[in-house]
């Protein structure tokens, strides 16, 4: 008898420790995370695309407010990421980041010149690598915790990430396209670059298409993506050699941004009406 007993409240205690595991990430939940942590990674290359185009002299107001709010945003929020997180792999993550951005932003608080723009190259992949670890620690995260939660989706939150990525995606495309025009000694370098980057978002396009998780509204947005993207799809070889005017490259990238930050959002939507 003292056995079974004994064997009750081990089991009592096991289910208790795991329903206190938490299904958020601090005070936000998984889906929440991901999605902030992913704008970080779009935010690294937007911060440099709008660096370099003050550079090369493009004179526009809209682009200086891109690179101020940018700055401020990333730090924001990497603040919320450093106060919810648990998880200690994940927090070393976010230290690193933290190392990156106190460099990176010392550049990017200066004034704008080419000397300057070389440096946000060699330096932004490795500040955008990192923020994905965050990412990914997050995600990791929350899969361990959906092995006792069956309400926490993980599929749904692979999907976040995956559209979240898209945001970064279009502002890389934008970032490299200028470095290409910028610094023809390193043309081949930058193209290979941006060749990669081409394709990984275009093929994201049709894996969304056909996605579960999409909305009558979901799917509209997505045709605009598609839409807007055919012009530089339809001429691949003409964008890797940066024949597109530069200014309308950073609208349509723009565009892009906003198209899959709405997406990203919806499907967020999606995983708060299932609870």
């Amino acid at each position: 008898m003292k056995t079974k007993t004994t064997i009750i409240l081990i089991m009592l205690l096991t289910i208790y420790n795991v329903m206190g595991q938490t299904q958020t990430f601090g005070s936000i939940n998984y889906n929440k995370a991901i999605n902030i942590s992913g704008k970080q990674r779009m935010l690294s290359q937007k911060m440099s695309k709008a660096y370099l185009l003050i550079s090369k002299g493009v004179n526009n107001e809209k682009i200086k407010k891109e690179l101020n709010s940018s700055k401020f945003i990333f730090e924001k929020q990497l603040d919320i990421l450093n106060q919810n997180v648990k998880n200690s792999s994940t927090k070393l993550y976010i230290k690193k980041v933290y190392r990156l951005w106190s460099e990176f932003k010392i550049i990017i608080n200066q004034k704008a010149s080419l000397k300057n723009s070389l440096q946000i190259m060699e330096l932004n992949t490795e500040l955008l690598n990192t923020c994905h670890q965050v990412v990914q620690g997050i995600e990791m995260n929350s899969n361990y915790n959906n092995k006792f939660f069956e309400n926490n989706d993980q599929e749904l939150i692979k999907t976040i990430n995956i559209s979240g990525k898209q945001r970064m995606l279009s502002q890389r495309l934008c970032l490299y396209f200028t470095a290409i025009k910028m610094f023809p000694k390193k043309k081949e370098e930058y193209q290979a670059v941006l060749d990669k980057v081409f394709d990984e978002f275009s093929d994201v396009i049709s894996y969304l298409l056909i996605n579960t998780y999409n909305t009558t509204e979901t799917e509209e947005e997505i045709g605009t993506v598609m839409a807007t993207w055919e012009e530089f799809q339809a001429n691949k070889r003409k964008f890797l050699e940066g024949d597109f005017n530069l200014i309308d490259v950073y609208r349509v990238t723009n565009e892009l941004t906003k198209s899959f930050n709405k997406i990203t959002s919806l499907y967020e939507l999606v995983s708060e009406n299932q609870k």
